[in-house]
């Protein structure tokens, strides 16, 4: 009986693996909670129990996970849900966990670099249009059109929104600039390679 149960174990391990973009360490602690709420081995748990799984599993720890999780538990039919259908719904989650890690990481990354060049770091206060002009042409020297860089942006002042929207709409070499001042801004080092004189920019905008 038990070498009957390991090999269904093993069956369903290959399942798994086959299925999803998981390792054997995820596969382990989902078979794992799966036995701790299906200790008769029915294959099912209910959706109540999947919430504890997927809370144990670290995968509902703020508004936006917990949303996201209602959201995709209505996409499955019935009120319990099979191993494969966990690991989907885990598999979903988890990708959603690292969408919003990595927005946070961006969003962190513009927040450096708006106070770097004068900004405050509650997003208030602005950046001078001429000192973007500047860096970019004299220190990054960032091969970028700047007329099609600076669109229909007319002012001499960019707020925290204006600032961001510039460089998301500027391409991924305008959004190395933002990335290379958040370095230098958390790591309390200047440019060496690609920025000349952070210093003396810093000491202006601030």
């Amino acid at each position: 009986m038990k070498r009957k149960t390991l090999l269904l174990e093993a069956d369903i391990i290959q399942q798994i693996k086959s299925a999803f973009n998981l390792n054997q360490i995820e596969i382990t602690e989902l078979m794992t909670q799966a036995k701790r709420y299906d200790p008769k081995g029915t294959g099912y748990i209910s959706k109540n129990e999947v919430d504890d799984i997927m809370r144990d599993l670290k995968l509902l720890g703020n508004e936006k996970m917990v949303a996201k999780f209602k959201e995709e538990i209505k996409t499955y039919d019935g009120k319990q849900l099979e191993l494969k259908q966990i690991c989907d719904l885990y598999c979903k989650l988890k990708n959603y966990q690292q969408q919003l890690e990595d927005e946070e990481t961006i969003t962190q990354e513009y927040i450096d670099a708006f106070v770097a060049l004068g900004g405050q770091p509650d997003r208030s206060g602005y950046v001078q249009k001429q000192t973007i002009i500047d860096i970019i042409q004299k220190e990054f020297e960032l091969k970028i059109d700047l007329e099609s860089f600076l669109g229909d942006f007319q002012g001499n002042q960019l707020e925290f929104e204006d600032f961001c929207q510039l460089f998301e709409n500027a391409g991924e070499d305008a959004k190395s600039f933002i990335t290379s001042f958040s370095q230098a801004k958390r790591n309390n080092t200047d440019f060496t390679v690609r920025f000349k004189d952070f210093e003396k920019w810093e000491k202006t905008a601030m």
